[in-house]
């Protein structure tokens, strides 16, 4: 007869919290993007870059847009993996990720109008 015999485990409930440095980059980029998008909208059409004002702004406003949709997709996935499950702070994440891919797709359906 042969005994099996019961190894210690050590039990880990939460996963081990990673690096934030990808989200904050996206996000901060995403922000500049979308405040340079502000910029450019406003910029007169006699400046010597004006020409590029036209059109480019709503390029870099769905730049910003996907930017933003991903640092708080990442930002979700993350609060959703430590917390097991929808708390407040995932469904934010969700809405505000989901709002900003929403309006990179606005930005390009007027781009492509």
């Amino acid at each position: 007869m042969t005994v099996l015999r019961e190894h210690p485990t050590d039990e880990t409930t939460r996963m081990p919290v990673r690096s934030r440095a990808f989200e904050w980059t996206a996000g901060i980029l995403g922000v500049l993007a979308a405040a340079v998008g502000a910029w450019m909208y406003f910029v007169p059409s006699d400046w010597f870059l004006g020409g590029l004002a036209e059109g480019w702004f709503l390029g870099v406003f769905i730049g910003a847009g996907v930017l933003l949709a991903i640092a708080f997709g990442v930002a979700a996935n993350r609060a959703f993996a430590l917390d097991h499950g929808w708390t407040g702070e995932t469904v934010t994440w969700t809405v505000l990720s989901l709002l900003a891919l929403a309006a990179a797709v606005v930005f390009t359906v007027i781009w492509i109008v």
